[in-house]
């Protein structure tokens, strides 16, 4: 645990480089780099198993921190299971992603980015034909398939987290990251400054989520989960809320807007200060889903609302009952709880969540659920249960969090992720679980 009371050095040190940080960025956003800032190409990522493009989102900030477009970073979803597309439809929907962004940007080319499962889809679109690899400038894979050779002969970085030190394809530049988990691996802020590099030929004026000043834009898409699907008939409201008691300021939702068929939602102007919450509200359900998320810090195109068809699949696990909570906990980057000073620590009031027993660093879980199992109000968090063990980037803790109907009380999260930071607060309504459904997404990066 860190002292609460700190040094002078440890406050002013963080605080001037962050501040250096922003007038480099802000020197090169304006000024001359114009000319180099056109020349950009655009990037695509291709999630892996079970993800989305949420897992590229805090890239695409530090992108946009070092003079890339917000609108330069887009990214190509499907299901993962391959129940509601194929493998063919998915490589034709890329095609037509790099096709369509090229004619918006000129750009002569896209850059490609693959992560895990999308790394098989991004070399086998590569190696499908000529024309197809023509329209790529350089590809990215990220810990996931090796190859013989470069994929369609395009110029490749390959980034290898825990596990991958054996791996490499031959031809490109291997990078290895031991001491990164595989999710982690597509967030970090080393792998963005390896793909800064290898795109633009120099090093990044920061690898930070830099603040952004004045309104924000924010747009995404509401996504069902694993298919990444739209969710149907449904409604998405915008509330801020006090960081303090995580209520609504207004009653009155500041954007409200039914989605469109593929999930899409906005753009509409926030603050990146601010705290939100996003509700989903689906015409086949009486649950209702709200999102809490960290403040944005700056425009972010690619928000995504993930959410379980109620009582099917991942859902029909999570116990419901009026007197209390049910949680997700999620992160773009796995929760490690077996290693000491080295891993994260979260809390449920006051309740340690993360530890050997509910998120090893072996498990790679980045989506912990959190409910009275049973609904008996009793508690046992210092063990997973049930199928979670055997659920890819899942686990649970079985722990009673007190509700009412309507939410009178609160629940306060708090964690520190490795890597430094101070610790991070939130705090969210205490929602019955018999008719809503929680997310609180954490930032994967320190800010």
């Amino acid at each position: 645990m860190r002292h609460a009371r700190r040094t002078l050095h440890e406050v002013l040190v963080p605080l001037v480089a962050t501040v250096v940080a922003m007038v480099m960025v802000s020197a090169l956003v304006p000024g001359v780099s114009w000319a180099a800032r056109s020349a950009l190409r655009p990037i695509v990522f291709v999630h892996g198993f079970f993800g989305s493009g949420s897992q590229f989102a805090t890239q695409a900030k530090r992108f946009a921190s070092n003079g890339y477009p917000a609108t330069h970073v887009e990214y190509v979803e499907y299901d993962t299971l391959f129940l509601s597309n194929t493998r063919a439809e998915v490589l034709a929907s890329l095609e037509r992603r790099i096709a369509r962004l090229r004619a918006a940007t000129g750009a002569d080319k896209v850059e490609l980015v693959g992560h895990s499962l999308g790394t098989s889809i991004s070399q086998e679109y590569l190696n499908s034909s000529p024309e197809r690899a023509a329209g790529v400038a350089h590809y990215v894979n990220i810990d996931g398939s090796t190859a013989t050779a470069l994929p369609g002969g395009v110029p490749t970085l390959a980034l290898w987290a825990e596990g991958g030190q054996n791996d490499s394809i031959p031809g490109a530049t291997n990078v290895h990251m031991p001491n990164e988990s595989h999710v982690e691996n597509a967030s970090s802020p080393a792998s963005f400054a390896a793909m800064y590099r290898f795109f633009t030929g120099a090093a990044p004026v920061t690898t930070e989520v830099v603040p952004e000043q004045g309104e924000i834009t924010l747009a995404g898409r509401a996504v069902r989960f694993p298919s990444n699907g739209g969710p149907g008939d449904a409604v998405v409201d915008v509330f801020e809320v006090d960081p303090a008691t995580g209520r609504r300021t207004t009653p009155q939702p500041l954007y409200t807007s039914r989605v469109t068929e593929d999930g899409s939602f906005g753009p509409f102007r926030g603050r990146g200060s601010a705290h939100y919450e996003f509700q989903l509200t689906r015409s086949d359900t009486d649950q209702r889903h709200h999102l809490y998320f960290e403040p944005f810090l700056r425009t972010d195109l690619g928000v995504r609302l993930i959410s379980s068809d109620p009582g099917k699949g991942v859902d029909r696990l999570i116990h419901r009952a009026p007197g209390h909570a049910a949680l997700l906990l999620y992160r773009n980057k796995e929760w490690w709880g077996d290693q000491g000073a080295a891993g994260d620590t979260l809390t449920v009031n006051g309740r340690a969540v993360v530890n050997a027993g509910t998120a090893p660093r072996g498990k790679r879980a980045i989506a912990l659920f959190a409910f009275d199992r049973f609904a008996d109000r009793r508690s046992n968090p210092g063990r997973t249960f049930g199928l979670y063990p055997f659920l890819p980037f899942m686990t649970a803790v079985d722990l009673h969090v007190p509700a009412t109907e309507p939410p009178a009380g609160s629940v306060t999260l708090t964690t520190t992720q490795r890597g430094g930071g101070t610790p991070v607060r939130l705090v969210v309504p205490d929602w019955s679980s018999a008719t809503h459904t929680v997310t609180v997404n954490f930032n994967d990066h320190v800010h």
